[in-house]
């Protein structure tokens, strides 16, 4: 039997600050080309090693 996920702690004070200040310092950041293109043959493979035969 699965066990109960637990609710998620609320951000407060300085925690909430630095995670919005984060979120706003990659809004616009972009991933590679190169990078993405690992991510997806990487995702690629691992779908083929979870395929159900």
């Amino acid at each position: 039997m699965a066990k109960p996920i637990k609710n998620t702690p609320v951000l407060k004070g300085k925690e909430a600050v630095d995670f919005y200040k984060t979120i706003e310092f990659n809004k616009d950041r972009k991933v590679s080309a190169d990078s993405l293109a690992k991510i997806r043959t990487d995702a690629g493979s691992l779908k083929e090693l979870l395929k159900v035969n």
